[in-house]
């Protein structure tokens, strides 16, 4: 959104919305930010009409023509929000699905709740603009609190980093400091609106959750025709089929769909003994490769390391080529080493010493 005077000078620009956007959500957002869009006292903007406007003003006219009504521009104030999301997070609770978003009867509802709270009309296009933004909102957290070394404080609804990691992350993300370090507003109701909107299918797993722990599927009395590939478990019976999942483990003689049997076979509603033993290999062999990825990242050895090393005092011969053969073998290591002040340097020595008795 852009703004100019007479002069077609521009004298406010505000960018990042999306094109499908609608006006009125970016003119609220323009006007609620600190440094955002003001309307200087006695002047005003000239707008199209899909910006949303309350409160009747008089129009400026022609000589000898009939003053019409008018509107001003609308200012989502904090109790307004909350009295929105409040009245939806209601709705919501009393177990309305709203997985494709709130119907027109709530959106209704919740205009005429704003509406008695502030005195006139609210209109259904503004609540509707206005909960797209808190929507917005509520993606922009879900997403930060899955940030590496973030912590989540549920007493005080905040997500927490560390004083160093704050002052990374939002000198690069400085449009993320009002989320972080600071009690979130509105977050229980904005839970209660958007949160059932993430994927909560039978198979979902977040990514805080280890690998090898059972999926628990409710699937009571459910049967499977391996044959006909039909299933009222949607997608379990698939799923089950292409790994060959029985109620006794593992089984390798998955029938054809061309086989002329009719039996239905129950399947267990948790993986076998066998599979998590499986998964759990399969994570250790991960881990493995994880390791000798990161040993590979770096295909060279810092050509002033050995000299580094050798130079150290205050330390046995024997202590320095073992050492040397630990950062020769962990590569990456040895060059962070050698990016290390002096004093740091011989505490780093000591320390790869203490954790590694092997090496001596």
């Amino acid at each position: 959104m852009a703004a100019v005077d007479f002069d077609l000078k521009f004298t406010y620009i505000l960018a990042g919305w999306e094109g499908s956007a609608h006006d009125a959500l970016i003119l609220s957002d323009a006007v609620e930010r600190d440094d955002g869009l003001s309307l200087p006292p006695g002047k005003f903007y000239l707008v199209d009409a899909g910006y949303a406007m309350v409160e009747p003003v008089e129009e400026l006219l022609d000589e000898g023509a009939q003053p019409k009504k008018a509107v001003k521009m609308m200012t989502w104030t904090p109790p307004m929000s909350a009295c929105l999301l409040k009245c939806l997070a209601h709705i919501a609770a009393k177990g309305v699905k709203t997985d494709k978003g709130f119907k027109e009867v709530h959106i209704t509802k919740a205009a005429k709740d704003v509406t008695q709270l502030v005195g006139y009309e609210v209109t259904t296009t503004q609540v509707t603009n206005q909960l797209f933004k808190w929507k917005t909102r509520w993606h922009k957290i879900d997403k930060l609190r899955t940030l590496s070394g973030a912590l989540w404080d549920d007493d005080a609804k905040m997500i927490v980093l560390a004083e160093q990691h704050y002052l990374d992350h939002t000198q690069d993300h400085n449009k993320d400091a009002e989320f972080l370090n600071t009690p979130l507003v509105n977050y229980e109701y904005m839970e209660a609106c958007f949160a059932d909107k993430l994927a909560t299918g039978k198979f979902a797993m977040g990514s805080n959750e280890p690998l090898g722990k059972p999926i628990q599927v409710e699937c009571p009395g459910n049967t499977i025709d391996l044959e006909s590939g039909a299933t009222n478990g949607e997608g379990f019976g698939e799923a089950q089929a292409a790994f060959g999942i029985g109620g006794e483990g593992i089984d390798a003689t998955t029938p054809s769909p061309s086989s002329g049997s009719n039996k239905k076979r129950k399947r267990a509603s948790i993986l076998s003994d066998e599979d998590l033993t499986q998964v759990s290999n399969m994570s250790d062999a991960l881990r493995v490769v994880a390791g000798a990825i990161n040993n590979t990242c770096h295909a060279e050895t810092h050509p002033d390391l050995c000299k580094t090393v050798m130079d150290l005092p205050d330390f046995e011969m024997d202590q320095k080529l073992d050492v040397l053969d630990y950062l020769t073998e962990h590569k990456g290591k040895g060059l962070n080493f050698m990016k290390m002040e002096d004093d740091v340097r011989q505490a780093a020595f000591k320390r790869i010493i203490a954790k590694n008795p092997d090496l001596v």
